[in-house]
């Protein structure tokens, strides 16, 4: 079977670290392999904090996640720090993918890369929309 294979997109848009806390961890004494979708969703809320809108208030549409694709590198321990840096890839009308590459600063190693399909969704109507054209320019510019 092959192996699962994230792409990196042409430039990070944003950066942000945390440290592995005791929660973070599994009976291996390391870091748990669901907590790296948990990085990855803090990454991404604090993104898109940062450029002023959220998973509900995403430049006028909201978001909801479509897929989510881990490729593990190394091991964490309690207390490493976390870098995570966030791109945005495979940009299409209604979805794209918020890429996530994680970087244990402690160790100097590639911890993990994690990618999370977001698709444009209208809670109130129950219905997929379009990417808007804010986040798009975001994007572009940024490249």
């Amino acid at each position: 079977m092959a192996r699962i294979k994230i792409e990196i997109p042409s430039q990070w848009l944003y950066s942000f670290k945390l440290q592995i806390r005791v929660t973070d961890l599994n009976y291996g004494n390391h870091l748990a392999n669901e907590k790296v979708l948990s990085f990855a969703q803090e990454a991404r809320v604090q993104f898109l904090k940062h450029y002023h809108a959220s998973e509900i208030e995403f430049f006028g549409t909201s978001l909801i996640q479509g897929d989510a694709a881990i490729e593990y590198k190394s091991e964490g321990f309690l207390g490493n720090e976390i870098e995570i840096k966030v791109g945005v890839y495979d940009l299409s009308n209604s979805s794209f993918d918020f890429v996530y590459e994680m970087t244990n600063t402690t160790t100097q190693k590639p911890l993990a890369l994690a990618k999370t399909r977001m698709v444009c969704f209208d809670y109130s109507n129950r219905k997929v929309t379009v990417v808007p054209n804010k986040f798009k320019e975001l994007v572009t510019a940024m490249e």
